[in-house]
């Protein structure tokens, strides 16, 4: 990978948030049209697995959809990297370790494609690795954003796409400096001294 820029990593259902424009809680969808903007611009490099194309069912999007998964599958800093021998035995070692957290947590292992995902992330070194997936089923499956800092032994960062600087301050809340309140006998000493100098001025003008 070529030095110097950020690598991303973007799980199936950010594409798919993202091709469809979809109406996101709190502004998410801002996050990553910010990073498909740094993509647009060459500022980072895009990662996903082969599998993401499998994922995303074509009859499910409109043209303009389609389009744009197709437009951004030919821009040279954006890769979809071939789930091969490597990866596969990096997702099962991810997966048995998480089948044996199943006697500690009661979670079930990762979903083989969430565990390929991770183990491409890791592979090529991904400073970031994009998702939504943040809730447990603790009848089928383990979320993945409950597991950023640590997956299976190996460090990844798993998070949203990060909010835009400016979005995030249109949401901060304005907050007003508090109403100084003076002391009564401080009041009393300016009001002597606000007479005082009145009935000086009088003085003076008479």
């Amino acid at each position: 990978m070529p030095p110097g820029k950020s690598i991303i990593y973007w799980d199936t259902c950010v594409f798919l948030s993202w091709i469809k424009n979809e109406n996101r809680p709190n502004h998410e969808i801002d996050g990553i049209n910010d990073v498909a903007n740094k993509i647009y611009k060459d500022h980072v490099i895009l990662l996903t697995s082969d599998i993401t194309e499998g994922e995303i069912l074509e009859s499910t999007l409109d043209d303009d959809a389609k389009q744009k998964l197709k437009d951004i599958f030919k821009r040279r800093n954006c890769r979809s990297i071939a789930a091969d021998k490597k990866v596969n035995r990096l997702a099962s070692e991810i997966r048995d370790y998480y089948q044996k957290q199943k006697a500690i947590d009661g979670l079930p292992t990762l979903l083989l494609p969430d565990a390929i995902h991770l183990a491409t992330a890791i592979l090529y070194s991904a400073d970031e690795f994009h998702t939504f997936d943040a809730n447990d089923d603790r009848n089928r499956r383990r979320a993945l954003l409950p597991l950023s800092g640590n997956v299976a032994g190996y460090p990844l960062k798993i998070c949203k796409p990060p909010m835009p600087t400016q979005a995030l301050l249109f949401q901060m809340p304005i907050s007003l400096p508090p109403t100084i309140s003076l002391p009564a006998s401080t009041e009393s000493k300016q009001e002597k001294i606000l007479e005082k100098t009145t009935t000086t001025e009088k003085e003076s003008t008479e």
